[in-house]
């Protein structure tokens, strides 16, 4: 492993208490010695911040890390801690054979999916007859909840599940069952039949190992793959099984994972949050499982949280990536999701710093050079935050070499919010109108959100309040409608409500502000900007006490510069 992702490795490990010792500048000076992030253009702002500063200056860290990282190409695999619990005893097996399997099943509940592949065939060629070291390859070469297989890896699948049915002993019960239930999983036919059919043999397995709570988390996964597809028939059970396992073992990583799914899916995230306080901690050298977190935070209206520790999954993948994980690969498909979850919580936090650094990291992660179809969903999100802090960059942003519609409408819409800075109502509207004729897929509603957003702003700077509600109020529906299920994080970057509630205060209509606030607040809780208009508008009403009471949470929540938010631009 490189030096700096050892470094990594121990900074992220023991941040808290980095944090007693070592001056937080003292961090991201020595962090930042590739130059990507500099004090003398950082530090300045963030001193003059309210709020304490220590979790900013952590997650501006971890990116610059990840920037120094090195990346070697093909790295053989190495056992490498910090990826959290996995694996149970396997009888007749080789030491090595062991350490592997259960390495590889700490991967896979890390979501690192090709490098479990990678850890259970070295288990399985440690150990040339451990059945379920076969079984383990059958497993990781199968479905998860975010990926599903198509029929040549269905083939490859089966084929390690016979040879591990060709390799257990009659007197090994649990194993042919285990072999047996992945066996039909990978039999021809259609997936939305197999998969649910899977979790329940999985289920099953599980009731009658009662003391195996691996076992548990495995089912609790296999029954949560179809809820992704709309067959919420497993949801149930796999709470279940997890709170089972929790209430005994409430360090087990792999089932923190699955509950903080589960909960999400079941519409009660905030259920997890004792566990995900804790989850990165428990496993740090697992990126996924350092991102887990952001699901339950976001949703508890935790977003400084949730942006820092997506910052922290980057660094931690930086640092696997530098020792070999994922085959050297640059930018995997969860590295992006770190990125766009980070960015918009920063957002939401008003914490212009790490939004900006989310920016330039994208910038470096996924250059120009890249195909669109890649750059897209990221990079685009983070124009948002040009738009907001960085008006000069924004209106640098370059044309996407290639047609994507995400890019060219978060272009248009970030050079909007610039040009609104200066006052350039002009400008703005006609990026408005450049919006309106981006060709886009059918039934995508983020360049109708940003068109009416950005019509939205200019009409609430040239004090058409009544027009900027319609506006806002017309995206805030599409979101809510359309976008509806879209936490993770959700696509577009802001609750558009807030919006109308504000529209409401400046055209001093406080009871509506106030409602529409309230409204909006339900969905994203202690959104600090919506309540600063919950706030003002029942000051409004002369309820001094409770819209101070409302400011002063906002305070708290802010990031920016509170005394400067301006009705306009919320």
């Amino acid at each position: 492993m490189s030096e700096t992702a050892l470094a990594f490795r121990f900074a992220i490990g023991s941040w808290r208490v980095l944090k007693r010792v070592v001056g937080a500048s003292a961090v991201l000076f020595a962090a930042c010695a590739t130059g990507s992030v500099t004090p003398a253009t950082t530090l300045p702002s963030l001193k003059a911040s309210a709020v304490s500063v220590e979790d900013t200056i952590r997650a501006l860290a971890a990116m610059c890390l990840a920037e120094g990282s090195k990346t070697p190409k093909g790295q053989t695999l190495t056992r490498e801690p910090g990826m959290g619990t996995g694996g149970f005893k396997i009888d007749s097996a080789s030491a090595d054979a062991q350490s592997w399997f259960d390495y590889g099943l700490q991967l896979s509940h890390s979501f690192y999916h090709e490098d479990a592949k990678r850890a259970m065939k070295a288990a399985a060629e440690a150990d040339p007859t451990c059945a379920m070291c076969a079984w383990g390859e059958a497993w990781t070469l199968g479905p998860t909840l975010n990926y599903q297989i198509d029929e040549a890896e269905r083939v490859a699948a089966r084929a390690a599940a016979d040879r591990a049915r060709t390799l257990v002993t009659p007197a090994d019960a649990r194993g042919l069952a285990l072999i047996e239930a992945i066996q039909a999983r990978y039999a021809e036919g259609k997936p939305g039949v197999s998969e649910p059919a899977f979790g329940k043999a999985m289920l099953a397995i599980a009731h009658a190992q009662p003391d195996e709570a691996e076992i548990a988390v495995l089912a609790s996964h296999a029954l949560l793959i179809p809820v992704r597809a709309d067959n919420e028939q497993g949801l149930k059970p796999a709470l279940a099984l997890l709170e089972s396992v929790l209430a005994k073992l409430p360090n087990d990583t792999g089932a923190i994972h699955y509950y903080i799914h589960a909960t999400e899916f079941d519409g009660r995230a905030e259920d997890a949050i004792a566990f995900a306080d804790r989850l990165g901690e428990l496993a740090p050298g697992a990126s996924h499982l350092v991102h887990m977190p952001a699901h339950t935070f976001f949703h508890a209206g935790r977003y400084q949280e949730a942006a820092v520790v997506n910052a922290e999954a980057i660094g931690a993948d930086g640092a696997w990536i530098a020792a070999g994980g994922d085959g050297g690969a640059p930018a995997p498909m969860y590295y992006a999701h770190n990125l766009a979850f980070g960015v918009t919580a920063a957002l939401m936090s008003g914490d212009r710093e790490l939004a900006l650094k989310y920016a330039s990291h994208a910038q470096l992660v996924w250059p120009e050079t890249m195909p669109a179809d890649r750059r897209g969903y990221p990079v685009s999100r983070t124009y948002a935050a040009l738009g907001r802090y960085a008006p000069d960059k924004a209106m640098t942003i370059p044309e996407a070499k290639e047609a994507n519609y995400r890019l060219s409408v978060y272009r248009h819409y970030a050079r909007g919010e610039a040009m609104l800075t200066s006052g350039d109502v002009a400008g703005a509207r006609a990026e408005a109108r450049a919006i309106g004729g981006v060709k886009h897929p059918a039934g995508e509603s983020e360049p109708m959100i940003a068109r009416n957003v950005l019509e939205g702003r200019i009409a609430m700077l040239e004090g058409n309040a009544a027009k900027a509600t319609r506006r806002f109020l017309a995206a805030a529906n599409e979101q809510e409608t359309k976008l509806a299920d879209s936490w993770d994080p959700p696509l577009w970057w802001y609750p558009v409500r807030r919006s109308v509630a504000a529209a409401h205060l400046k055209a001093g209509d406080f009871v509506r502000a106030e409602m529409e606030a309230k409204v909006s607040l339900s969905a994203w809780k202690h959104d600090p900007l919506a309540l600063w208009v919950l706030g003002k508008a029942q000051i409004g009403q002369g309820r001094m006490a409770e819209g101070g009471a409302r400011l002063d949470e906002a305070r708290r929540l802010w990031r920016g510069d509170f005394d400067s938010i301006s009705v306009e631009a919320i």
